[in-house]
């Protein structure tokens, strides 16, 4: 693999290249942006540039060198992911980095470590991780990828280089979708814009399963809009407990509420994401003004944000259900 094979994120790529053409690459990075938009397989493949035998002048991984190979293979010795096994990343996690850092790298220029998920650092290891971030060492290189960078201390932040990654656009993740995964490019499109941007988001989305799921999901807004507050409490409760689902919900209903906002405005079915349950889309539009749209993504970015920071989840579905204009 090399640059060339990551879908999107040019502007990433260009940024990262022209800093190891010029021996300029800082010692700490944080790559923050949309879950699941490519933001590790990036750190990864930045990893794999900077100890390719062959990078050359080209900046970037050869993938047929001994270093390459190992990457592939997932054995680098010099490439660490560090992920939360718990529901945070320990000060236990962070020391064992910073031991490996006080010796060379075994076999690279570079000894990498991919912190994923960083925002899940409780506070003993973030303090821990500012200690080598105040100390940089010429021979390591920190990545700290993260969904929530709000959630990362000041202090942190203020000690890497900040690497922002903005949404795919759609016919990116549908060129994806029917290049790797084979999907009908006549269906690849409608999955693509329902990602938000997310490769990872279209795959787990891509099952029968799922777009079930999303019809469902929309009836459901539709009687909720009918005055009966049952309703909202059904629609509450459709979202279910499992947390990855409910994320997944959330995200559908922000896209149909910004879907009759944009259809409002513009009247253009081309830019709706669900195109295919235009009806749905046509129907918030028509009886919701701009103002309370607005409100609406707002309380679903507000009880996502809840959800994630482990609180009650019926009670704060509930709550959400019955503070949204419908």
């Amino acid at each position: 693999m090399s640059f060339a094979n990551i879908y999107g994120h040019h502007q990433q790529i260009t940024m990262l290249q022209k800093a190891m053409a010029r021996k300029r690459v800082g010692h700490s990075y944080i790559f923050s942006g949309l879950a699941a938009i490519g933001k590790k397989t990036l750190a990864l493949e930045f990893a794999r540039a900077l100890n390719c035998e062959n990078a050359g002048i080209r900046q970037d991984a050869c993938g047929s060198c001994p270093s390459c190979r190992k990457m592939t293979r997932g054995n680098h010795p010099d490439i660490h992911v560090l992920e939360a096994q718990t529901q945070f990343i320990r000060i236990a996690d962070i020391r064992g980095i910073q031991d490996q850092m006080t010796f060379r790298p075994l076999e690279g220029r570079k000894r990498v470590f991919i912190i994923d998920d960083a925002d899940k650092m409780n506070e003993q290891a973030a303090n821990a991780l500012l200690k080598t971030l105040e100390e940089p060492s010429a021979d390591n290189l920190l990545i700290l990828v993260t969904a929530r960078p709000f959630w990362l201390p000041q202090t942190i932040l203020s000690r890497c280089l900040h690497v922002r990654f903005n949404p795919l656009p759609a016919e990116t993740v549908a060129r994806f979708l029917t290049d790797q995964k084979g999907m009908d490019p006549a269906g690849a499109p409608a999955l693509a814009s329902l990602s938000g941007g997310s490769i990872g988001r279209a795959l787990e989305m891509d099952s029968e399963d799922m777009i079930a799921f999303r019809a469902r999901l929309s009836n459901l807004l539709r009687s909720a809009g009918i005055g009966e507050p049952m309703n909202r409490l059904v629609l509450a409760s459709f979202l279910g407990q499992d947390k990855k689902r409910l994320q997944q919900g959330l995200s559908i209903l922000h896209t149909y509420f910004r879907d009759a906002l944009v259809y409002r405005e513009t009247a253009r079915a081309s830019m709706v994401i669900n195109a295919d349950d235009l009806p749905a889309v046509e129907s918030l539009a028509g009886r919701l003004k701009g103002s309370q749209m607005l409100h609406n993504i707002a309380v679903l970015e507000n009880s996502r944000q809840s959800l994630d920071m482990n609180v009650n989840k019926s009670l704060t579905l509930e709550a959400m259900a019955f503070k949204l204009h419908l």
